[in-house]
């Protein structure tokens, strides 16, 4: 049975839940659109085929399987189907099949797909920096992405690869790791 300290215990922990999630709503929502401004101000790029590219960039050989690119988007396989053939129709990023399994396509960057993020970098680099990283210290930012990693990880989702600046900034492909 539940004492009335634990009840007023569990009441402050979900207003604490409760404050926080809508808290990260908010700046999420801020993030992006402040991001996606610079970005398609400085580079003509949209965030979110930004993000594709990063995606594609850190990838073994420079390509994901689309249902892996919808994942790590958080995009339904429709959603990333039309990303996808808007991107290709801009020429950054193409189709691939699997030689091994006809079901499987990947997307796959392309040279021009490795300019624009080599040329758009730097700019997000910059955008992100004083929108976001400037405002926190390097614990802080620390403890953001391992607390949100635990929520990720508790519904299932692996931890996301964090590429480098200088991964995302290579003319060549990432090569598969051996083992």
């Amino acid at each position: 049975m539940m004492t009335m300290a634990d009840k007023e215990r569990n009441r402050r922990q979900e207003d604490q839940g409760l404050s926080a999630w809508l808290t990260m709503l908010q700046a999420n929502s801020l993030l992006v659109d402040l991001l996606e401004a610079d970005l398609q101000a400085a580079a003509g790029l949209p965030l979110g085929w930004f993000e594709v590219l990063v995606q594609l960039t850190s990838a073994p050989e420079g390509k994901l399987k689309m249902q892996e690119l919808a994942q790590s988007l958080i995009l339904s396989k429709s959603g990333v189907t039309r990303l996808v053939d808007r991107m290709e129709a801009g020429g950054l990023v193409t189709r691939g099949p699997c030689a091994t399994d006809r079901r499987i396509v990947y997307a796959v960057i392309t040279s021009e797909g490795r300019a624009a993020i080599r040329e758009a970098m730097p700019r997000h680099i910059e955008s992100l920096s004083k929108r976001f990283t400037e405002h926190l210290t390097p614990a802080e930012l620390t403890m953001l992405r391992t607390t949100l990693q635990k929520v990720l990880v508790a519904h299932g989702y692996g931890v996301p690869a964090c590429p480098t600046t200088a991964q995302l900034s290579a003319d060549e492909p990432r090569e598969t790791p051996v083992g």
